[in-house]
């Protein structure tokens, strides 16, 4: 019966310098730790179910895949155009070089920070609707969601075919950030959820000391 609200995570998309008109590779790209399971467990999936679709019907796309602890088992594939970058020093920097986020995890919760990220930064992002969950993106507009792996072909065949997309996709995805993501607007949404707690108390509680 008390008041309740879901605070999201935030970010200062100051730190998130964002250029429309900024070129970056046409190429995917993963960034996580390989050390955590279901990061580890996506990108084997995506690499044996899905890239080698992909790598047939787009033979000069790459696949950069960064993050701390790769795996051995990733870098003993050696699979066609899959760099394996490793550990970035500057994360940021990283994403903002390359076009299309991957995010292709089957399990685990929480929010997922780097899709939130590649947002802020205008990334397109393609995920699974578990990655997504928590982020309240509209498929089509903002991300593109795709669980199964041939949904997965058909996204990045959509970005390949409509480079476009890609554009339209990243600068929803900004707004989507600011909108819902943003550090101040987040503070102030507690604030004011604070002095409402604290009205309902002072009316409700004989107790309450103020």
């Amino acid at each position: 019966k008390k008041p309740m609200r879901t605070v999201s995570f935030g970010i200062d998309l100051n730190d998130y310098p964002f250029d429309e008109n900024a070129t970056s590779e046409l190429a995917l790209f993963h960034l996580g730790a390989m050390d955590w399971g279901p990061n580890l467990e996506g990108i084997l999936w995506f690499l044996t179910a899905i890239w080698p679709t992909i790598h047939a019907k787009h033979p000069t796309l790459k696949m950069y895949l960064a993050g701390m602890n790769m795996s051995d088992e990733i870098e003993r594939m050696q699979l066609p155009n899959v760099v394996v970058v490793g550990e970035v020093e500057h994360a940021i920097a990283f994403m903002r070089s390359k076009a299309v986020m991957v995010v292709p995890l089957l399990s685990a919760g929480g929010i997922r920070v780097k899709i939130i990220e590649g947002l802020a930064l205008g990334r397109a992002v393609i995920s699974t609707t578990l990655g997504a969950e928590g982020l309240d993106c509209t498929d089509g507009k903002n991300i593109l969601l795709a669980d199964r792996p041939e949904e997965w072909v058909a996204a990045v065949d959509r970005l390949m075919e409509q480079p476009e997309e890609i554009r339209q996709l990243g600068l929803n995805g900004r707004k989507h950030a600011m909108e819902h993501f943003e550090l101040n607007e987040i503070t102030s949404r507690l604030v004011a959820f604070y002095k409402e707690l604290r009205r309902h108390l002072k009316k409700h509680d004989k107790q309450f000391l103020y």
